[in-house]
């Protein structure tokens, strides 16, 4: 905490000793900061070598007799001139045993560049940080801006051989251990080996900016701004807008998965045929449809402007997706075990830097070939992404409230608290275990449907029609559900009628040709879920158990288009049979349309489920 506070006087003392003293002919001005001697004076600390006191910082390292390598590799970098300068720094200087001789050689081999960044910034800060002010839990950011910690027995956890040898520009610490440089997770993209699919994909999205508030400023010219010193930074549009993660920051933690060439390849060929767009997709506008679905054509109601899908966003969306649920933040508890925190099962969720949840987290552990550590945080290589696809490129769509209707009075919404349906379990009786997260989710109190009155018209065959859009769905097979809802579950006592409901999809094939299909398709007689005799002369009919909350298993669909990110959709039509017509039918028949959502199931979590089910 000291070290945080002291960052915010350091640029004010900064100020007043460059800029202030002159004004005052060198005299001090009057500043209440018992910091200032600790961080910005030639360091008088007590039981600290004063021999040296007078010499600068490099005069002191280039003659003692212990630290030749280290001053062998500041002259290398040039930074030899920066520590005669009279800029107060810290330097914790390995000794010469401390470095051994493959990494000497390495860094005498290097480019100055290199010798720099990952030895002398590792070991150096501004300002003084003689030993005495460093406490239990003191962090410092050495000049790459890698953190360290610093306590009165160790720096990076390496002894001290000799503290607080005093200079006219700093203090140094000799150090018995040289601290190892960490690439933070950004930076380590460049150096990834055996990795190059994701490495040539985040690379391609990499841009330079000018940093303004880094760089000095210049004169304008022709109204234009320029620059004395312009300082460029890297950045990442695919780390920052999809990712949602700051990989460059030193300051945070995070645990990120890197699949090899092998497991990106396998990820490439299961998500790619999610994924697969046509250049022109005309669809049905819901808002254009003016006809009811018995009578209506397949290109009815088409909209005005198809939609279009450049050739780039299959594979563009397919990588996207990859790279979706490789980064998990240290701040989120759950995630603890990716970090070597505790233990994973199946059942355990882990959460993404962009918010997704993800089941099945331990796979992930399993499929670990090597952890590396960052200097903010590890790497996971792994040779399989392992997360469900319903939990990742290919979601469950849900639609709760219709898009269009028809023969309808106003739509309204219903939202039942879920105290007052306890113990009337008979109500959702025939609700598979699937259904329960979604109707009765644990951030909600109630249980929400919408309902309109279809009796509305007297004397009219008019046949009333909830018309729901589907939008997002992958060129992919779904079971296709609908929830609907009986009089009973807000009113107990109302009279307990059947439904009978017809559905219609409207869909668009790989030709761009609208098609019109029944559901389910090819029912050979009606989908009854009672024992009511009631027919229908089509066999198209689906019958609703009397009294329950009815689940409509419409079966399996493959869309062959994909129409994610794209104003089209293909829409489900749901028609109700028995209203209107007669006003027998109105006493026998449940009039009202009650709808608690329609869903997409893929086909790969429906079967997961069932298997579930039958364990």
């Amino acid at each position: 905490m000291k070290h945080l506070i002291c960052n915010k006087t350091k640029e004010l003392l900064r100020f007043m000793v460059y800029i202030l003293l002159p004004l005052t002919g060198g005299g001090w001005v009057g500043v209440s900061c018992s910091d200032y001697d600790d961080y910005n004076t030639v360091p008088g600390v007590f039981g600290g070598d004063q021999t040296g006191a007078n010499n600068t910082l490099w005069e002191n390292i280039s003659n003692d007799q212990q630290l030749t390598r280290f001053a062998d590799l500041a002259r290398k970098c040039s930074f030899s001139e920066v520590l005669n300068s009279p800029r107060f720094y810290t330097v914790w200087a390995p000794v010469n045993d401390a470095i051994s001789d493959a990494e000497y050689n390495r860094l005498m081999a290097s480019d100055s560049a290199t010798v720099l960044k990952q030895f002398m910034q590792q070991h150096i800060t501004e300002y003084n940080y003689p030993v005495s002010a460093a406490l239990d839990s003191t962090t410092i950011v050495s000049l790459n801006m890698k953190h360290h910690p610093f306590t009165q027995s160790s720096f990076d956890g390496y002894s001290y051989n000799a503290v607080n040898i005093a200079s006219n520009n700093g203090v140094m610490h000799k150090l018995n251990g040289m601290s190892e440089f960490h690439h933070n997770l950004y930076e380590n993209i460049d150096n990834l080996q055996g990795c190059d699919s994701i490495k040539k994909y985040i690379q391609k999205y990499d841009e330079y900016y000018l940093d303004v508030n880094a760089s000095v400023i210049g004169p304008l010219r022709d109204g234009k701004q320029t620059y004395l010193d312009s300082v460029m930074k890297k950045r990442n549009n695919v780390i920052r807008t999809i990712m949602k993660a700051d990989l460059e920051d030193e300051d945070s933690t995070f645990c990120m998965l890197i699949p090899n060439d092998k497991a990106w390849n396998a990820a490439y060929s299961a998500i790619n045929p999610c994924y697969n767009y046509i250049a022109k997709l005309d669809y049905m506008d819901l808002a254009k449809k003016s006809t009811v679905a018995s009578s209506i054509k397949a290109t009815d109601a088409k909209a005005d402007k198809a939609s279009e899908a450049t050739s780039e966003l299959q594979d563009s969306l397919t990588c996207r997706n990859i790279v979706n649920n490789l980064v998990f933040s240290a701040s989120y508890p759950q995630n603890g075990p990716l970090f070597g925190q505790g233990t994973l099962t199946s059942k355990d969720t882990v959460v993404t830097t962009n918010g997704r949840y993800l089941r099945h987290a331990d796979r992930v552990l399993d499929h670990t070939l090597a952890i590396n550590e960052m200097s903010n945080g590890i790497t996971r290589t792994i040779d399989s992404l392992t997360f469900d696809s319903w939990n990742s490129y290919n979601p469950v769509i849900r639609t709760m409230r219709p898009d269009a209707t028809m023969k309808v009075n106003k739509l309204t919404t219903h939202n039942i608290p879920l105290d007052s349906l306890a113990g009337r379990d008979s109500l959702f009786s025939k609700v598979p275990a699937m259904f329960h997260q979604w109707l009765f989710p644990k951030t909600s109190r109630f249980f929400s449907y919408v309902a309109v009155d279809s009796a509305n018209v007297e004397g009219t065959t008019g046949k009333p029609e909830f018309n729901f859009a589907l939008e997002g769905v992958r060129s992919a097979t779904y079971h296709i559900y609908v929830v609907t809802v009986p009089a009973q579950v807000e009113e107990p006592a109302a009279d307990v009628k059947p439904y009978y409901l017809r559905f219609y999809l409207s869909w668009t094939d790989a030709a761009n040709k609208q098609q019109l299909t029944v559901l389910p398709q090819g029912a050979a007689k009606d989908l009854e879920m009672t024992t009511d005799n009631g027919t229908d002369t089509k066999k198209l009919t689906c019958i609703g158990d009397p009294g329950r909350v009815n689940v409509f298993d419409l079966g399996e669909f493959t869309f062959p288009v994909c129409y994610y990110g794209l104003d089209a959709y293909p829409s489900l039509m749901m028609m109700h049979t028995k209203s209107y017509t007669s006003s027998a039918n109105r006493k026998k028949y449940d009039q009202q349309m009650r709808v608690a959502g329609v869903y997409l199931v893929p086909k790969e979590y429906n079967d997961y489920w069932t298997n579930a089910s039958n364990e």
